[in-house]
């Protein structure tokens, strides 16, 4: 859609738009590296606002990109439509129980600012993403976002207690865990997936996932609520969420152990994965230890990393998170470094940030962080073939990429430094991108362990799901959204898209000053 002007408003719209063309650059990009200028923008301020547009948007045939703060990376906040920018959805309400409670939050409200609040009552949301002092609650409700603890606390689903909907006819529902899916439309949904769908429903064996629309947990709990979850603005549009929090451990550590052969982290993990202590299990892959020259850091000393860096945080009873942190230290061949005073805890976690000076200096020649791969998950048994695998995909391609994620959940992010000094080098981007693709689906996985499909991985959803789930998605997408106008080519793909549309062409992408850099 090209900048062009907008039909007249409905009349009590009290938000605003942006219609001209300098000033929408400013939704045209995002975290990740595409570039798609908007033809307009809308700005609701509340929940009515959304009502009106969306049955508006619909009679004019008008397609709308629902947007938070554009942390997202692979392309779902981004579109040549009208952006639906929701980020003055901002509220949060007083926890409901100083022991243990929930928040109402609207959909704009940074993820830090939601903590901060639960943190004055002594509670904690724990499935926070490491984005969360820029993302939105609506945002990681979108794309049933999942953080460093996710081995422990799941995913944002597992901590969403209500959901507020707008449907693209302006009605308005409240959708509650537990409540079931017997009023319409979800009624109507759960009728075609109980004939549409094989009993049992194929699905991939991971741990995590932010792939496609969550059939096989809606299946399960029965609830509307799972369906709208990970469906990335293509179903109706949340306005506000209620969050559950609870209250911290009693007692953390942190522990950073070398890892001086990568084929020992399936053992090693599964043995964390099962441990009741163990918050969250990370992986800093050799070429982040090596690019972000950490042989000389002061926190690594004693420790083998040849193959990279595994750390543990514990949370429990004191006396139990003291006693495993020294079984853990006296076990593993690569040494071990623990820290049990907060300060001592975020300097080991800090590791985990070694590579924005690595971006940094990839920059300076020539290269460029660009996550077109970023968020794969394979069952954890198979990482090490899948960072084999990987590294023969890059080096068959000259490129190199630092590594890091979630291994407790076989959940690993993958940033490639790409050379833009070379001629081809989206074309080279593409050929990695299909490589990967063809290695995550021969090993059981998916491409989204916790940020979602968005435009660029949807044409690929075809090789992880079978083709009778594949069908359901866009039986589900045309029951709640007739019209097709919510977030088109998101999770339910559109004739001739293509998945690296705007990669890279961004005016200041090569300068590296388009979208937040680091590792998240």
């Amino acid at each position: 859609m090209s900048a062009a002007p907008l039909p007249s408003l409905p009349r009590g719209f009290r938000g605003d738009a942006v219609t001209d063309p300098h000033h929408l650059l400013g939704w045209a990009g995002a975290s990740g590296p595409f570039w798609r200028p908007p033809g307009a923008v809308l700005r609701p301020s509340d929940t009515g606002d959304v009502a009106l547009i969306l049955p508006w948007a619909r009679n004019h045939g008008l397609a709308l990109v629902p947007r938070g703060a554009g942390t997202g990376m692979p392309g779902g906040n981004v579109g040549h439509d009208v952006v639906l920018d929701l980020s003055a959805l901002r509220s949060v309400s007083e926890p409901i129980d100083p022991t243990e409670g929930a928040v109402r939050v609207g959909a704009g409200t940074v993820g830090a600012e939601v903590r901060r609040t639960v943190q004055a009552a002594g509670l904690d949301l724990p499935a926070l993403p490491s984005s969360a002092p820029w993302a939105t609650v609506g945002g990681m409700v979108a794309c049933n976002a999942a953080g460093a603890r996710s081995l422990r606390y799941g995913s944002i689903r597992d901590w969403v207690d209500a959901l507020t909907v707008v449907l693209t006819d302006g009605s308005v529902r409240t959708l509650h865990r537990g409540g079931g899916h017997s009023e319409d439309p979800w009624r109507r949904v759960w009728t075609r997936l109980e004939t549409a769908l094989p009993n049992p429903l194929p699905w991939p064996a991971v741990r995590k996932n932010s792939s496609g629309y969550a059939l096989d947990r809606a299946i399960t709990s029965g609830d509307a609520l799972d369906l709208v979850v990970g469906s990335e603005g293509t179903l109706g549009v949340v306005t506000e969420a209620v969050v559950k929090a609870e209250p911290p451990p009693a007692h953390r550590a942190v522990i950073l152990l070398g890892v001086p052969d990568r084929a020992e982290l399936p053992s090693r993990v599964a043995l964390l994965r099962d441990d009741p202590l163990v918050l969250a299990c990370e992986y800093f892959g050799r070429r982040l230890v090596e690019l972000g020259d950490l042989a000389g850091d002061p926190r690594l000393e004693g420790l083998h990393a040849g193959d990279g860096l595994l750390l543990v945080e514990l949370g429990g009873p004191p006396v139990e998170v003291e006693s495993r942190v020294r079984a853990l230290s006296r076990a593993p061949s690569g040494g071990a470094v623990s820290a049990m005073d907060p300060e001592g805890m975020e300097a080991l976690w800090e590791t985990r940030h070694a590579a924005n000076p690595v971006l940094g200096r990839a920059l300076a020649q020539g290269r460029r962080s660009t996550q077109f791969i970023e968020d794969c998950v394979v069952p954890p048994t198979r990482v090490h073939d899948f960072l084999t695998g990987l590294d023969h995909i890059l080096d068959e391609h000259r490129t190199q990429a630092v590594v890091f994620g979630h291994v407790g959940d076989g959940n690993l992010h993958v940033n490639p430094l790409v050379d833009l000094t070379r001629s081809g080098w989206r074309e080279e981007v593409r050929a990695i991108l299909e490589d990967t693709v063809e290695l995550v689906a021969g090993l059981g996985g998916t491409l989204a362990g916790e940020h979602g499909d968005g435009r660029l991985r949807t044409p690929y959803l075809h090789r992880f799901f079978d083709p009778d789930v594949i069908h359901a998605f866009g039986t589900v997408k045309a029951i709640l959204d007739p019209a097709g106008i919510l977030n088109p080519g998101v999770i339910v793909p559109v004739p001739g898209m293509d998945p690296l549309e705007g990669l890279g062409d961004a005016p200041a992408f090569a300068s590296g000053t388009q979208g937040p850099e680091g590792v998240r």
